[in-house]
């Protein structure tokens, strides 16, 4: 093998780290720019079940969100996981025509757990704030009478509906490049009243607010 065989051996091999570190630095200082955003995502929610005789508190959710950019504009898919608590305003025997022999004291405890797939178009109001609006699909996976006060009286009443579809909108601020802090009201637009009880308004929808931080790991 000649001398100018092996410097241009050399000379390519060299070449090919070069690019390819190169091609490294570029990407991890962010010259190329990912197809799709993805981030965690973690915080809490209240979801009042308006028109029904139920008080709600506060509780926990996260998830993860998927979103591209389309100049100012965007959209982004959210999968989230959340969980209520709901307590009747009276005892569970109120809700029935009343006969002998029923809890007249216990009010009902309710936890539900919800996996919800909000769809939503983003728009970059200011260089920090980020505007979004969509329909959301929510799925009720678990409803667990806690204290058994209803099943005690209706059996396997699922007191709920298992599907609840809600319209979303609300906006986030850019804490970092990463994290971001978000707010939102959840309007429900269907009946997911599943009750049999006397006295109970037919018609019950979800009126939601919700505030979470979001960190970007893609």
């Amino acid at each position: 093998m000649t001398k100018l065989t092996i410097t241009k051996i050399r000379f390519f091999i060299i070449s090919l780290i070069l690019l390819g570190t190169t091609g490294t630095q570029a990407q991890v200082m962010g010259f190329r720019e990912p197809l799709v955003h993805m981030s965690v995502k973690a915080g809490g929610g209240l979801s009042v079940l308006a028109s029904a005789p139920v008080k709600s508190a506060m509780g926990p959710l996260a998830g993860l969100t998927i979103s591209r950019s389309l100049g100012r504009t965007g959209v982004r898919l959210e999968l989230l996981g959340s969980m209520f608590s709901y307590t009747t305003k009276f005892p569970a025997s109120y809700y029935s025509l009343y006969s002998p022999g029923m809890d007249t004291v216990s009010k009902g405890e309710f936890q539900a757990i919800y996996g919800s797939a909000p769809l939503l178009v983003t728009y970059q109001f200011r260089e920090k704030i980020q505007l979004l609006f969509g329909p959301q699909v929510s799925y009720l996976i678990t409803l667990t009478d806690k204290n058994n006060a209803f099943t005690k009286i209706y059996g396997e009443d699922k007191f709920l509906k298992k599907l609840d579809i809600s319209v979303v909108a609300g906006a986030e601020y850019a804490i970092t490049k990463k994290l971001n802090a978000g707010a939102r009201l959840v309007i429900g637009v269907t009946d997911v009243n599943n009750s049999i009880y006397y006295l109970v308004p037919r018609s019950w929808t979800t009126f939601g607010a919700q505030i979470a931080l979001s960190y970007k790991i893609l």
